[in-house]
């Protein structure tokens, strides 16, 4: 758990988790704020109506009995259904009505308002208008205190009981009653415009807001289930790569990912598909390697060894035409050793250059000039020209001398007798290009990209005729960069080759 928790997917899932709930928190506090401005304009919408609906009751009803007893019957209504304390009052200022408490003392007298109401300020007072005429206020306390009750039929009964009998053991005359029994016209009023109870407002808010609390939570799990998921998914391919990079440590090259998408995750498979593709060829290239060293030490050891043999079993003479074959052979080993030190020192970046600063043109021409014996033997025209002598750059004598013969002497090895080859060599403003071409054979296209690499040769017969180790344009490869140049060739069969070399010049 402790491992998924710090885990990337874990650091994400809390990461969106967090968002998410950020999101649903923000989303909650806003709707609890629009339902509570929404309620409460509800509210008052409904209070309004519901003192729109009691105006219109105490108006119908005193128009229709012309009595105040009856006003005092639908006031009473009023406040038990809506929880109001409601009471009517003259324009001079006495109550006839009080949904709350008799209107009348044992004299049968009004009071006025300041004698009912300590505060009278509470009432929202509302003019009462009968066939355009004032009769009154209806005076409205939405939210009486607890203390106050709203007089109900019980007490509506005992007081009608009594008015009947008396008080006979005093023998006073019964008090004026409070009410009377309503007529059939007030009660149609009340029934017609009393027709329903509003629920209160207060447990819907309630109920929904409730609902708004469950829903948020259960979208947050929700939210952190589908969170988890799109992670889990998101980071398969982080997990096929571990899994893929354990096992190419463990030796398994052939190891390789699904590449999805260009974003981030499929760019970064795809560069570790890249890398173990290199890394795979880079372990072939080295079994390769080895392979091709041994056999190319193995040929002149085998003959230096077989002379010796013959030398000490007495089969051939040691004279001078033996001698000069062992020479011979030791020459080519040595030579191939020498060549594997320079690949190896150039391929660490450890090749030290002799640099000098002057025009390369003599040194090439020079170097060329040495095959024109070669060249004469086989009737091949050796062709030398220079453009832009005075262009100057940074060179190491040595490597270009070994840059040049190398070239050349591929040339003269794969053009045939009355062939030709040509040296040229062009100065300008970016530096000096070198051009060798021959008529000879040419190269396949499918050898072309990999001449420079080591111990290929497009005959791989491996016979002295048609070339030797394998490790000259190689070479001649390394020492090009080396100088920071480039180099690149064009050819095709039975059209001859052409090696390009671009030398950049010197910037002092």
């Amino acid at each position: 758990m402790l491992k998924w928790f710090f885990g990337l997917q874990g650091r994400l899932t809390l990461g969106f988790a967090l968002v998410l709930a950020l999101s649903i928190a923000s989303v909650s506090a806003y709707s609890a704020y629009a339902t509570r401005v929404e309620t409460e304009r509800f509210a008052a919408e409904i209070e309004l109506a519901r003192a729109e609906r009691a105006e219109q009751l105490v108006k119908d009803t005193f128009e229709a009995n012309q009595d105040w007893d009856e006003v005092q019957y639908a006031v009473q209504q009023v406040g038990n259904l809506f929880g109001w304390r409601v009471a009517i009052e003259l324009d001079s200022g006495l109550i006839v009505a009080d949904s709350h408490k008799l209107v009348r003392d044992s004299q049968g007298s009004f009071e006025t308002t300041t004698e009912r109401f300590t505060r009278p300020a509470r009432f929202t007072k509302r003019p009462v208008i009968v066939n355009g005429e004032l009769i009154g206020y209806m005076l409205v306390d939405e939210r009486p205190s607890r203390q106050e009750r709203p007089l109900s039929m019980q007490d509506f009964s005992e007081n009608v009981f009594r008015q009947f009998l008396g008080d006979r053991s005093t023998g006073a005359p019964p008090p004026p009653r409070p009410t009377q029994i309503a007529s059939p016209t007030t009660e149609n009023l009340v029934a017609e415009v009393l027709e329903y109870v509003d629920p209160p407002l207060s447990n819907l808010q309630s109920s929904f807001q409730r609902s708004l609390v469950v829903a948020g939570i259960a979208a947050g799990f929700a939210g952190l289930l589908i969170v988890m998921l799109l992670t889990r998914q998101a980071l398969a391919p982080v997990r096929n790569l571990t899994t893929a990079a354990s096992s190419l440590g463990a030796g398994d090259l052939s190891q390789r990912v699904p590449e999805s998408g260009t974003d981030e995750i499929g760019i970064l498979a795809n560069t570790f598909n890249t890398m173990a593709s290199d890394l795979e060829l880079a372990v072939d290239q080295r079994r390769q390697l080895t392979a091709d060293v041994a056999h190319e030490l193995r040929t002149p050891l085998t003959n230096i060894q077989g002379y010796l043999e013959a030398i000490k079993d007495g089969v051939v003479d040691a004279d001078d035409e033996t001698i000069d074959t062992l020479h011979s052979q030791t020459i080519h080993l040595a030579n191939l050793i020498e060549d594997l030190r320079i690949l190896a020192v150039a391929d660490a970046g450890a090749l030290a250059l002799n640099m000098s600063h002057g025009s390369p043109v003599p040194v090439i021409e020079d170097s060329a000039a040495h095959f024109k014996q070669r060249a004469r033997e086989r009737n091949i025209e050796l062709n030398i020209s220079s453009n832009g002598t005075e262009t100057a750059i940074d060179f190491d004598e040595t490597r270009l001398r070994q840059i040049v013969s190398n070239l050349v002497e591929n040339a003269l090895t794969h053009t045939p007798n009355n062939g030709r080859i040509s040296v040229s060599t062009e100065g300008h403003t970016e530096g000096l290009d070198l051009e060798i071409s021959d008529s000879g054979i040419g190269i396949s296209e499918d050898d072309i990209p990999r001449i420079f690499d080591q111990f290929y040769r497009a005959d791989q017969s491996r016979t002295r005729a048609t070339g030797g180790a394998g490790l000259g344009l190689t070479i001649v490869k390394r020492l090009v960069e080396a100088h920071n140049g480039d180099i690149s060739v064009i050819s095709g069969p039975a059209t001859g080759t052409t090696f390009k070399i671009v030398l950049p010049i010197s910037r002092i």
